[in-house]
């Protein structure tokens, strides 16, 4: 797969940022990440989209792995980059970070032409000291002062999924009747 990395750019591994370590997301924190991802699955299920299924009430232990096996291969690949979200003093499991270009089924979406990249976050609901605001603002100045792109989509935050969506509508080409020129 085509990396939409920039050549020359380099996707950290880890950092350490105000109150929060990142590190790729990988099987080395399988156990860690499944028990938040069942802690948090209703709360994570709206941070994909309105309607997103993942994860399933049966995701399974395998499953999961299978996810972060897939995660760690991607950012290898630099087609999309996952990060564990720690605790910078304790080391605890927070939750994660995803970032991937924006894909659409359309063949023409000007979602990809404003934004380079489209991040999504989520935190452990058991970890009630962590304030998902605090914390989407850390990643959101790290992502911009670090990060070799102009403008990164934070579907359902900035923009709200209302627009998102809607960006995605004016991306069709306007049809007109039979007929008409």
């Amino acid at each position: 797969m085509k990396s939409w990395l920039p050549d020359g750019f380099e996707a950290p591994r880890s950092a350490k940022l105000a109150g929060l370590r990142l590190v790729v997301l990988s099987p080395d924190c399988a156990d860690e990440d499944f028990a938040a991802v069942q802690a948090s699955a209703d709360t994570i299920r709206g941070v994909f989209g309105p309607g997103n299924g993942w994860p399933a009430s049966t995701l399974t232990e395998a499953e999961n792995r299978g996810d972060l096996v897939r995660h760690a291969r991607q950012f290898d690949e630099r087609s999309a980059c996952a990060y564990a979200l720690r605790d910078a003093d304790s080391g605890q499991y927070l939750g994660c970070l995803y970032l991937k270009p924006v894909k659409s089924r359309l063949a023409q979406d000007v979602r990809r032409d404003r934004f380079q990249a489209q991040a999504f976050m989520w935190l452990d609901v058991r970890q009630s000291a962590a304030s998902l605001e605090a914390v989407r603002r850390e990643l959101a100045t790290w992502v911009k002062l670090v990060w070799p792109f102009h403008e990164v989509a934070w579907p359902g935050y900035a923009p709200d999924w209302v627009t998102w969506h809607a960006l995605a509508l004016d991306s069709r080409p306007l049809s007109l009747p039979d007929g008409a020129d």
